[in-house]
């Protein structure tokens, strides 16, 4: 199985959440919470995405325009199905319990408004925090990132120095073809 690119990851979640491309952030509001709670909650279903095996081993095979569509269309599908789903029902509940709340303790409506609006935000954004806290923790994320940019760093500065000493000095031996042996007569020919 193949793990998902984190250049499709990060496209997806740039379209989805920052542009608005999605279900969710066009029409299924679900209560008047602020969206810092919902991006957090991205932001958890991403380090889930990046770490989870979604693609069979034959998607290889695919020209890279291919799987970068295919894996984007993925997160996409896999964030509006989460945050319709999960999110919507997290946010629901925490409304309901703070309307239920405010509405024995205020009576004023622009009060109210505020109260909600501060307390929902709080509330879903602690929620948020915690589950992408609890996410990164079981996914070992900061680890993983940190070896991956490691690796990375050693290649790009592996074929840098190769580039620098191939420029520099010509191919090395390794990277020369070897030509068929002169043969005595063409030897002495050419002297």
């Amino acid at each position: 199985m193949e793990r998902l690119s984190l250049s499709a990851l990060s496209m997806a979640i740039l379209l989805h959440s920052v542009m608005g491309i999605s279900y969710y952030f066009l029409m299924a509001r679900c209560s008047p919470a602020p969206l810092l709670g919902s991006w957090l909650f991205v932001a958890c279903i991403g380090a889930v995405l990046q770490v989870v095996h979604i693609f069979p081993q034959w998607f290889r095979n695919c020209s890279s325009l291919c799987r970068l569509t295919m894996e984007m269309a993925v997160c996409c599908f896999t964030l509006d199905l989460m945050l319709t789903k999960l999110w919507c029902r997290i946010e629901s509940l925490c409304h309901c319990a703070i309307v239920g709340i405010l509405q024995l303790l205020v009576t004023e409506d622009g009060t109210f408004a505020s109260c909600e609006y501060w307390m929902l935000g709080v509330t879903t954004s602690v929620i948020g925090a915690c589950l992408l806290w609890f996410t990164l923790w079981a996914t070992a994320f900061p680890s993983r990132l940190r070896l991956d940019c490691t690796n990375w760093q050693k290649n790009v500065s592996r074929s840098l120095k190769q580039n620098i000493r191939h420029l520099a000095f010509g191919p090395s031996d390794l990277q020369r073809v070897s030509s068929p042996p002169i043969k005595e007569s063409e030897q002495s020919f050419a002297s």
